[in-house]
């Protein structure tokens, strides 16, 4: 079959090396913005034009707009990524092949917008790059192809994005030998139900629970969060830091409350107790500065025996 022409349609400019991906292979048909038409936007809009991509803004329920675009630009399938908008059913089954998001999970499980954050901070050593039908949900058509992503001991959702967007070539081609084959995508329904999903993330989901976590678990929620949402929130009297790195420690707790310090010192640094044993606090960003937990408490008049909330 001939090459065909692909549109992205997106929200954010997290999507231009699949953009650039598509315009390298002379694949790409052109970019559809969606969602509120902001600063990040206008930048996209000015830099793909420059490139001479391309590029239309459309409201994100305008199946009319969307439908029309990719008619014009000839485009039989569309590519949704990184795009925090719902798509019309009717505008993503327009183009000849439909439209596949591609979603950073292996679906069904971690559905919502921001798998990655919920990977990570539960201890997932490696997920799926999804590409899948749209259909009326979020997250819930059938699978065309999968690709797996690894996520490191110490890696930051920046950096398991960047694994991710390695992973996008071989997706590609999936896609594309799927409709050389058999001159269509075939999708397979999600099987089973998901057993954790991956909502936007609140600021009541950055807050520690130092009753409930263990060491590895309170590393992975800092890990996650940095820099994105400014790690994990510490929380003293009426005062917050941003905890973004922390590992764990060997100091026994010695029965003493959850979140307490329990050791302070230049060499070992900023101990705390959790339920079970302890863990250190690396790295705290505060409006003052980002510093080691040790200097973080000298700046703030911590000691031992003094309690996070």
């Amino acid at each position: 079959m001939n090459e065909i022409k692909i549109t992205v349609l997106t929200s954010s400019g997290a999507a231009l090396p699949l953009i650039t991906l598509l315009a390298q292979r002379q694949l790409l048909a052109g970019v559809l913005l969606l969602g509120q038409w902001d600063q990040e936007k206008q930048l996209i809009d000015a830099q793909l034009k420059q490139s001479g991509i391309p590029v239309q803004y459309c409201l994100p329920g305008d199946a009319d707009a969307i439908t029309a675009a990719q008619a014009a630009w000839q485009s039989p399938l569309g590519l949704v990524f990184c795009c925090g908008e719902k798509i019309p059913i009717a505008a993503a089954n327009s183009p000849k092949y439909g439209m596949i998001n591609l979603h950073g999970s292996a679906l069904p499980e971690y559905r919502g917008p921001d798998p990655i954050y919920w990977q990570i901070r539960n201890g997932e050593t490696q997920f799926m790059l999804t590409a899948h039908q749209l259909d009326e949900s979020f997250d819930t058509g059938p699978i065309v192809a999968q690709q797996p992503v690894d996520i490191g001991p110490y890696d930051t959702p920046s950096h398991v994005f960047s694994n991710l967007l390695q992973q996008l070539p071989a997706i590609l081609d999936m896609l594309l030998n799927q409709l050389e084959q058999h001159g269509q995508l075939d999708g397979q329904p999600q099987a089973g139900e998901a057993i954790r999903t991956a909502p936007r993330v609140t600021e009541q989901d950055l807050l520690i629970n130092w009753r409930q976590l263990t060491a590895a678990q309170l590393c992975n929620q800092a890990r996650a969060g940095n820099p994105l949402h400014g790690g994990a929130r510490l929380v003293m009297g009426q005062g917050q830091a941003q905890l973004l790195q922390a590992s764990p420690a060997t100091q026994p707790a010695h029965g003493v409350a959850p979140g307490t310090i329990i050791h302070l010192s230049p060499e070992q640094g900023l101990i705390v107790a959790l339920k079970e044993g302890s863990v250190r606090l690396d790295i705290i960003a505060s409006a003052d500065g980002a510093f080691d937990g040790y200097r973080f408490a000298q700046a703030c008049q911590l000691s031992a025996g003094m309690q996070f909330q």
